[in-house]
């Protein structure tokens, strides 16, 4: 058993360094299209076209707790639409449900006011810390507040969520805005099926940065994991075969 998960260990991390030196010689990769993170990748161009800004709420966990991947998702998604956002004069309103992740965003928003050269105009007050995540609905009614006061076109809600996400999407429903949402929480995806044009269910959540602006290495990433998932299908599909037979 050792063997064999040695032999898949070599294999993947061989398949992972050929790919990322591919990719870094400038060859074009092909990645699974996504529907709801081509239209995550769209936003800040419609932002740009109508002077209306995005607003991305990143939720409720802390960076040092169990369900921290999904907030770093956020934030490696929040990277994307800083940068090009800051760059052309509609940074996103951006809203946080606990206190970890507040600094964390402010220092992508500086960042990418920084690369576009305008780091004087970065404030730390472009960044909301809403309410402690322990009052999920004192939080939701917060961004509720934000999203209706700040003029925004668009509303992606990417992290952890639970049912008070329905409160965010009815407050961004009446101001007609096209709503994205990626959540951990299987009662917050279902409440942002019916209530939200987009959905990042699993693994597109988490592939988001990668998908967005990602280095060579995570692309590679992308591509592995797509070719294993290829391997286990066809394996799953053979042995089912040979026991029919």
């Amino acid at each position: 058993m050792n063997l064999v998960a040695l032999l898949i260990a070599v294999v993947v991390g061989g398949a992972l360094f050929l790919l990322t030196r591919r990719i870094q010689a400038g060859q074009e990769v092909g990645l699974r299209p996504l529907r709801g993170i081509q239209a995550l990748t769209s936003q800040v161009g419609r932002a740009v076209e109508s002077g209306r800004r995005v607003h991305f709420s990143m939720g409720r966990a802390a960076l040092n707790s169990s369900i921290a991947p999904t907030s770093l998702a956020a934030l490696a998604a929040l990277d994307h639409l800083a940068q090009d956002g800051c760059a052309s004069d509609v940074p996103p309103v951006v809203t946080v449900g606990e206190g970890t992740l507040l600094p964390a965003a402010q220092d992508q928003l500086r960042g990418a006011y920084t690369q576009a050269g305008r780091a004087g105009d970065f404030s730390n007050t472009m960044v909301e810390f809403v309410a402690s995540d322990t009052s999920p609905m004192s939080y939701a009614a917060g961004v509720s507040y934000t999203v209706q006061h700040s003029n925004a076109g668009s509303n992606l809600l990417m992290g952890h969520f639970g049912p008070e996400i329905g409160i965010i999407l009815e407050a961004a429903g009446r101001q007609d805005m096209e709503q994205i949402v990626g959540s951990d929480d299987p009662v917050a995806l279902a409440v942002g099926a019916a209530m939200s044009d987009e959905l990042l269910i699993g693994e597109e959540l988490f592939a988001a940065g990668a998908y967005m602006k990602g280095s060579p290495s995570q692309i590679a990433s992308l591509q592995v994991q797509d070719l294993l998932r290829l391997i286990v299908v066809a394996a799953i599909l053979v042995f089912a075969v040979i026991n029919l037979l």
